[in-house]
């Protein structure tokens, strides 16, 4: 959105909220504590369940689990339980079982979600990358390597 030449911006979520509280030279909010980042969790969940139905909404949440809960004080046991929801229900049940009072953890700040392991080199089949204006595939190239 313009105004008067300028540029205006307009947040549209937490994070663009805060770049535009940094931009105006606001103070930053608190972090998240454990129940609105759980209130974020469940939020997520509902939309994956209303995407793709609750079996495979409820399995697509599951591998975000450990980002979501990263830095808190929650237990192996209960971060196993999570993982392994099948309903909303059952994720309810687990959420509601944690000590939803924590601050978020400042020690993770900053620190990298998710993977973060290095790039694995490439591969290609014997003369793949031999003539690069080739357009036929090297014998047996397309089942010589998985591709992943």
């Amino acid at each position: 959105m313009r105004v008067r030449g300028q540029l205006q911006l307009v947040p549209v979520d937490r994070l663009q909220t805060n770049r535009v509280q940094i931009v105006d030279g606001r103070p930053q909010p608190e972090p998240p504590g454990l129940r609105e980042v759980v209130r974020v969790m469940r939020r997520h969940a509902e939309l994956l369940v209303e995407a793709f139905g609750e079996a495979k909404g409820c399995v697509e949440l599951r591998k975000h689990i450990a980002w979501y809960l990263k830095g808190f004080a929650v237990g192996g046991e209960a971060r196993l339980a999570l993982a392994h929801v099948s309903t909303l229900a059952e994720l309810d049940e687990r959420l509601a079982a944690l000590d939803l009072d924590q601050p978020y953890p400042e020690a993770v700040l900053g620190a990298p979600r998710g993977r973060t392991n290095t790039a694995k080199r490439v591969s290609l089949p014997d003369r793949w990358l031999d003539d690069p204006d080739e357009w036929v595939v090297p014998s047996a190239g397309e089942t010589a390597h998985s591709g992943g």
